[in-house]
């Protein structure tokens, strides 16, 4: 309590001296998956620095200057960079925009990630070399993806100088324990010639406790007061690469060749003491490879055809006594993805600077999975089932779109998309409607509408009839092959002012939403965590921000937001809920300048209310950030050393308390702390890039 009052105070304090101016202004192992979604949400906002605006209106996007945003701050990679744009918020590893997860492009080309994947691939990327990020709040159907996006240009520099150039990179991140990275990256420039050659290691430990209390009540009439502490510990290593080729017929006819892969081990343990006794070991590893071909003509035809081999193997050792009995058995599950992504695409370009678009797009993918449990001493339970699962997914996607402006100031990008979707659990066709309208009054003035609609499927290995186990198997993780996917209705309404202050208003509207939400059994002593539908879920919001700049030594930026949310699950077990609560949020970033051009320091805050997610009740959290940024060696260095999570408080420790469910968890929360050094040799350009896992098993 006393942790997070000094935030509040914090927090007030800052915003107290803002409102004083003249008005203008932890351990990541398979456990995790036991961890709640995040329902945190921050809206769009703007940040201007003097007389340059960050953010321009261009159509339907909206385009940052990522150069001059990030010129004071500490980031090191795009992953920190991406939090920087107004309206990004990092939610337990997990990035969203305007309320709801976005997809990330890269020089418009489309790569869905899962959170894990999605995170590392940001952070082997350096934001020195991010030119733009154009934000979509709704994303037209030329892009290949629905809902919000933001579109990050690092495109190749046509002017750089013949010859190599590069960048090498060392991080040492401490929490608990230590993670250590090294990067490495080389771009060869000739002509119309460019070669690049990028690696980056990751690799350290991971520590982290739970303590979760539960009061679980039995149809034989029986109570359990189950008390347990779990220690996790981990290992990892992780080695990512990339070799690209890309050849400049022309300014607008390029043929591009790339090569990406990806190898992790981890090695992770649990132990359990309490009620529960137990050792849970961990193996895993994971490799990726992905080659990509990209042709673009002269005439506006895109031709993409892209292969992914996905293969994760792991294994679980898990000796356990509970109060009901023990369990012994070895687990062996493996997931094996081979996908082939074609796509073919035609843009013109019409009098009066209107556009027309349309194109094809065929995805295959072949799943092969399989669980088999061994016994390895005395169990008073059954093993579970082994499954094997062997099936194709064909989605066939055509798609047609135009742009253009009516008069002087509005500017409007509709576009429809009609999807065939075969597997062996659905067959069906989808409709997807977007419409993009933006409004200028005036320079400086802006009113930004968007409509779109989306639909979500649940990653392979959630469908599967799998079975897993935490907290020495008193937590269950099992699979749902009768889930559905989900359907989303979203508009927003953006308003920017003087080109500074925005104000937004939105809704989203989910039917069939799915997330994981544990389950007290009442029929045998277990915790069974499973992805469900609801009958829907529903979100309303209002946000605004403000920047501000205090002379040449202090940049501020304060957002402030209010949700109303509800959820809906008729079919929620014995117990169904239909829930609903407001909750507010606030954040401070400042940044000020110690010596120009050379030296700044980062402190930022956040605080929120409590919220609901399904039938977890959420308390407040906040946290207290500082960052210290050194430029030098002629701008070809960059040291960055930081401290996250001041007061240790922005972990939330989710609590039950509804119908006959009673359950209470305590998650470890360490500041963390570190250091970064990066140093660049000639113009280098990172080729980076990103490969669609997000449905993979991880």
């Amino acid at each position: 309590m006393e942790r997070k009052a000094m935030i509040l105070m914090l927090c007030m304090a800052a915003t107290a001296a803002y409102a004083q101016t003249d008005g203008s202004g932890t351990a990541t192992s398979s456990a995790d998956s036991l961890r709640m979604d995040s329902i945190i949400h921050a809206l769009p906002e703007v940040m201007v620095k003097g007389e340059r605006p960050i953010v321009k209106v261009a159509g339907s996007k909206l385009t940052y200057d990522m150069p001059l945003l990030l010129k004071k701050e500490s980031a090191d990679n795009v992953y920190d960079a991406l939090k920087l744009i107004p309206g990004v918020t990092d939610n337990n590893g997990s990035l969203t925009l305007a309320g709801n997860a976005f997809n990330v492009l890269i020089n418009g080309k489309h790569y869905q990630m899962d959170a894990a994947q999605l995170n590392a691939l940001l952070k082997s990327l350096p934001a020195n070399r991010l030119k733009h990020a154009e934000v979509m709040y709704t994303t037209p159907a030329r892009y290949e993806v629905r809902g919000a996006s933001i579109n990050l240009d690092i495109a190749s520099d046509s002017s750089q100088t013949d010859g190599w150039q590069g960048e090498l990179t060392g991080a040492w991140n401490q929490e608990h324990e230590a993670m250590w990275s090294e990067k490495a990256g080389l771009i060869y420039h000739k002509g119309k010639l460019d070669f690049s050659v990028n690696y980056q290691h990751n690799h350290g430990k991971t520590y982290g406790t739970t303590d979760e209390t539960s009061l679980h009540h039995l149809d034989d009439g029986t109570t359990h007061d189950i008390e347990t502490h779990e220690t996790q510990r981990s290992r990892d290593h992780e080695h990512l690469w990339r070799m690209g080729l890309d050849y400049a017929f022309t300014d607008n006819h390029r043929l591009s060749l790339s090569y990406t892969g990806n190898y992790d081990t981890e090695h992770a343990r649990e132990d359990v003491t309490g009620n529960v006794m137990a050792t849970n070991a961990y193996r895993t590893r994971k490799t990726m490879h992905d080659v990509m071909l990209d042709y673009q003509l002269p005439t506006g035809t895109k031709v993409n055809v892209e292969y992914t081999y996905y293969n994760t193997p792991s294994t679980q050792h898990l000796i356990s006594t509970l109060p009901t009995g023990e369990l012994h058995f070895d687990t062996d599950e493996h997931q094996r993805i081979n996908r082939w992504k074609f796509h073919l695409g035609q843009e013109h370009s019409l009098a009066g600077g209107w556009g027309l678009n349309y194109g094809v797009r065929y995805n295959l993918t072949n799943d092969h999975s399989w669980q088999t449990f061994l016994p390895t001493g005395s169990n008073t339970a059954a093993s579970p089932t082994n499954s094997y699962s062997r099936q194709n997914e064909d989605i066939v996607n055509i798609y047609a779109g135009t742009n253009g402006k009516i008069g002087e100031k509005l500017d409007f990008e509709v576009s429809l998309a009609a999807e065939y979707y075969h597997s062996p659990a659905w067959h069906q066709w989808n409709v997807y409607p977007t419409l993009s309208l933006t409004y200028m009054p005036n320079s400086g003035h802006m009113l930004l509408l968007n409509v779109s609609s989306d639909k979500k499927f649940p990653d392979y290995w959630t469908l599967q009839n799998f079975t897993s186990f935490s907290n020495g198997g008193y937590n269950e993780v099992v699979g749902n092959p009768s889930l559905k996917p989900s359907s989303n209705y979203q508009t927003q309404l953006v308003y920017v002012l003087h080109n500074k202050y925005q104000f937004v208003a939105w809704f989203n509207y989910t039917d069939d939403y799915f997330t994981q939400t544990p389950y007290q059994r009442h029929d045998r002593l277990t915790v069974q965590y499973k992805f469900l539908n609801f009958d829907y879920s529903q979100q309303l919001g209002l946000q605004a921000s403000v920047p501000q700049r205090f002379g040449s030594w202090l940049d501020s930026r304060l957002t402030v937001l209010g949700v109303w949310m509800k959820e809906k699950c008729s079919a929620f077990y014995d117990i169904p809920f239909n829930r609903d609560i407001a909750w507010v949020m606030a954040s401070l970033r400042n940044n000020f300048t110690l010596v120009p051009n050379h030296l700044y320091l980062n402190l930022d805050g956040m605080i929120r209310s409590k919220a609901h997610q399904a039938i977890y009740d959420l308390p407040a959290s906040g946290n207290v950030d500082l960052g210290l940024k050194y430029i030098f060696w002629k701008k070809r260095a960059t040291l960055h050393v930081f401290c996250n999570d001041l007061f240790e408080t922005s972990v939330i420790d989710p609590v039950i308390r509804f119908g006959n469910q009673n359950m209470k968890m305590d998650f470890s929360c360490y500041r963390q702390v570190g250091v970064s050094l990066v140093y660049r040799f000639g113009g280098y350009k990172d080729k980076s890039k990103e490969v669609d896992t997000a449905r993979f098993k991880q």
